[in-house]
C-alpha cells in the first residue's frame, strides 16, 4: 500500500510542478513579447529563453529569432527560424524572416529559396495584401541584382547554381504575378 501512496504523491508533485512551469513559461513569453515590442531586445532574450525552456516554443522561437535579427545575430536568428518552421511549416512570415537573415549573411541562394517558400505559402492565405506581394517582388529583384553583381566580380563563373537561382527567381516572380491576378479577380 505504501507504493500506491508514493505513486500518488509523485503524480501530484508532477502535476503541481507542471502547472507552475506552464504559468512561468506563459508569463516569460508575455514579458518577452512586451520587451521585444518596446525594443529591449537583450532583456527579451532572457525571458524568451525561459519560455522555451518551459515548453512555450511556438511563438517564442519566432520572437527570439526577431530579437536576434535586431541585434544582428543572424546565424542565431536563422537557427530559431529553422526551429519555428519545424513547428509551424506553413507560416509564410517565418520563411520571410529567415530570408532577411540569410540576406544579411550574404546567402542569396537561401534567401531566394525562403522568399519562394514565403510566396508559396502566402498565396494560400485567404486575405492577400498587395504590399506583401510588392515586398516579396522587391526583395527578389534586389537578390537578383546582388547575385548578378557577385557573378561579375567572381573570377570563376559557375553556371549550374546560377541557372538554378535564376530559375527559382523566375518561378517566384511568376507566383507573385499569378497571386496578383487572382487577387484582382476576387476583388
Amino acid at each position: 500500500m505504501n507504493w500506491f501512496h508514493n505513486l500518488t504523491v509523485k503524480r501530484f508533485k508532477e502535476r503541481f510542478s507542471n502547472s507552475i512551469s506552464n504559468e512561468e513559461g506563459s508569463a516569460n513569453l508575455e514579458k518577452g513579447k512586451r520587451l521585444f515590442l518596446s525594443h529591449q531586445f537583450q532583456e527579451a532574450l532572457l525571458h524568451l529563453d525561459n519560455a522555451i525552456n518551459s515548453g512555450f516554443e511556438n511563438d517564442a522561437y519566432v520572437i527570439r529569432g526577431n530579437c536576434f535579427q535586431k541585434l544582428d545575430y543572424h546565424y542565431h536568428a536563422i537557427e530559431d527560424f529553422d526551429k519555428a518552421i519545424e513547428i509551424e511549416p506553413l507560416q509564410f512570415s517565418i520563411y520571410y524572416n529567415r530570408a532577411v537573415s540569410k540576406k544579411a549573411i550574404l546567402d542569396f541562394t537561401g534567401q531566394i529559396e525562403d522568399l519562394h517558400n514565403a510566396i508559396y505559402y502566402y498565396k494560400k492565405n485567404p486575405n492577400i495584401e498587395n504590399h506583401f506581394l510588392k515586398t516579396f517582388e522587391t526583395d527578389l529583384l534586389a537578390a537578383k541584382m546582388n547575385i548578378e553583381g557577385l557573378k561579375q566580380n567572381m573570377h570563376e563563373v559557375r553556371k549550374a547554381p546560377s541557372l538554378e537561382i535564376k530559375s527559382l527567381i523566375k518561378d517566384s516572380l511568376y507566383l507573385i504575378k499569378k497571386v496578383k491576378l487572382r487577387n484582382v479577380k476576387v476583388n
